[in-house]
């Protein structure tokens, strides 16, 4: 595997915990979450489990929708 491959899955990895670790604090389930935001929640569902990288538009509903900022999904990343 390519170096910067893995650094990106470990990224996508990271930032889909932080997703699923706040939202679960806010009380939303991923279904909640997804009706919600309007984003379908098998895409959620691959974005919380880092197999697919979230476009910073997807990342700002998040945000949005569970009241935090997009820097706070992705800080440190």
């Amino acid at each position: 595997m390519h170096a910067s491959l893995g650094l990106l899955q470990d990224a996508n990895r990271t930032v889909g915990q932080r997703i699923v670790k706040i939202r679960e604090a806010k009380g939303f389930t991923q279904d909640g979450l997804a009706q919600r935001s309007g984003l379908d929640r098998s895409h959620l569902y691959r974005v919380e489990t880092g197999r697919q990288s979230a476009t910073v538009r997807t990342l700002k509903i998040i945000a949005d929708t569970l009241g935090v900022r997009v820097r706070d999904l992705v800080k440190d990343v």
